[in-house]
């Protein structure tokens, strides 16, 4: 049974505690932003950076976001334990049977945990999307950011992101369906070698569709603004002097 989702409240004290500690143990990461400081009420699209990569941005990203997830990872022991197991470990990453089962037999009992105090909603292939885009307007309206990463890693996370998928815009035209205005949309980058998450400037939906982008085109577009903040970390734009 998948976790029902209401918009987060801001103090979970239990999880904070495991996070400061979470922190004490990991190097630090610094936040840059390109076009404004970061932003409550802001839909961020960013590289997932394996399977640590949400845990960080959760820990070091300067505002609280609620995510989206595999609804797999919010779903049964049984279905956890199968999503780390031949999807994460197994697909993505290439671990051998015998290692990909071991270490998913045990972070399926502790991962429901996790991704409840990281607010992730889970997110669908197929109608049920609808829910989750939904849900994710109640947030953003909630003046709660929220991150999301699109790139299709089916083959494996890779450094330079070389396809997302579409699902966000759904997000855009609802929010300003609802509202009748734009949510501000900004690319995001953790660089896990370098210890930088770089944001970058805000794109908003009537923006891109006055450049007579469709919902892949627009797709596309916000991918080369995430892979152009990975070149500008990588060529140490951000680097302290």
């Amino acid at each position: 049974m998948v976790i029902e989702y209401s918009p987060p409240k801001r103090k979970q004290p239990f999880y904070r505690f495991i996070k400061r500690i979470m922190k004490f143990f990991m190097h630090k990461k610094r936040v840059v932003a390109i076009g404004g400081e970061v932003q409550d009420n802001c839909l961020y699209l960013g590289n997932h950076a394996n399977k640590m990569g949400p845990v960080i941005y959760d820990i070091f990203f300067s505002v609280d976001t609620v995510k989206w997830g595999a609804y797999q990872m919010l779903g049964s022991y049984a279905e956890r334990r199968a999503y780390l197991r031949d999807v994460l470990y197994i697909r993505k990453n290439g671990f051998g049977k015998r290692k990909a089962a071991f270490k998913a037999f045990f972070e399926a009992y502790f991962s429901k945990f996790f991704y409840k105090g990281m607010k992730f909603l889970p997110t669908y292939p197929d109608m049920r999307l609808v829910k989750t885009v939904r849900k994710s307007v109640e947030v953003l309206n909630d003046n709660t950011a929220l991150l999301i990463f699109p790139e299709d890693s089916d083959a494996g996370y890779k450094k330079e992101i070389t396809s997302f998928f579409s699902g966000f815009v759904l997000v855009m035209e609802s929010y300003f369906k609802k509202n009748g205005k734009d949510i501000p949309v900004r690319p995001v980058y953790l660089h896990r070698k370098k210890g930088i998450i770089a944001v970058g400037e805000s794109v908003t939906l009537s923006r891109l569709n006055a450049m007579g982008l469709d919902r892949n085109g627009m797709a596309d577009y916000m991918k080369d603004r995430v892979n152009d903040l990975c070149r500008l970390i990588e060529s140490g734009a951000f680097d302290q002097k």
